[in-house]
């Protein structure tokens, strides 16, 4: 993608330090902590790699942890910054705030939790953002988003939220509705962070070949699935 305003485009990335039993919790009924925590970091590492081929500057804004940053974690280009604020809400919106004050004119945040997601639909979130006073969302299949970006600020879609729950996109959506702004919605995919879904995922990859989910994603998998009979 040829994006116009290229160096002025920006990529929030919201991930957390791969530790065991702080990331992919869900996923331990099927792995350990540990192989849940080298899954997630096999996520975000192949996501970094794949956002790195956007017309956009790379912000890994990684939660608190009192774990310090391990030297080289991030890839070339990629900046890293601290996620800031009570609550996951405020989070988002002083990194959007951050981003904006930074100079950058389209910001869009995104997380780790989608290794087949197309970059095309990651592509199409800043297109989106090229007419002004622009709104766009991805929904989740579990009832949240996997993407938010937009051109200006807009508080009221963070402040006051509840996550975690099966209504987080239609409420975002109508907050977004209501600021006036064009509101685009790209097509639905899904995050892994359940068995059910994980299970989804593997099947993905057994059944096409051509699903994009870079090389960790499918070697860590396929190294799990030898251990884990359950799991297909």
């Amino acid at each position: 993608m040829t994006h116009p305003h290229a160096r002025r485009a920006a990529l929030i990335v919201f991930a957390k330090l791969p530790e065991p039993g702080a990331v992919k919790t869900r996923l331990t009924t099927l792995l350990t902590p540990t192989e849940a925590a080298h899954l997630y970091e096999a996520f975000l590492h192949d996501s970094l790699d794949a956002y790195g081929h956007l017309e956009a500057d790379v912000r890994l804004y990684l939660a608190p942890s009192e774990t310090p940053v391990p030297e080289g974690f991030a890839p070339d280009g990629v900046s890293v910054h601290a996620q800031r604020g009570k609550g996951l809400g405020a989070r988002m919106l002083n990194a959007f705030v951050e981003t904006f004050v930074a100079g950058y004119e389209c910001v869009v945040i995104i997380g780790t939790d989608h290794p087949t997601l197309p970059l095309a639909f990651v592509e199409c979130g800043f297109e989106e953002l090229n007419a002004p006073l622009s709104i766009v969302l991805g929904p989740s299949d579990d009832g949240g988003y996997y993407l938010l970006g937009m051109n200006e600020v807009y508080p009221r879609l963070f402040e006051g939220m509840a996550y975690s729950h099966p209504n987080v996109f239609v409420q975002t959506l109508e907050r977004a509705e209501a600021t006036g702004a064009a509101v685009s919605v790209l097509p639905a995919w899904y995050d892994v962070d359940t068995p059910d879904a994980l299970r989804r995922l593997i099947a993905d990859l057994a059944s096409d070949e051509a699903v994009n989910a870079p090389r960790r994603t499918r070697e860590l998998l396929a190294s799990l699935a030898e251990k884990h009979r359950d799991l297909v």
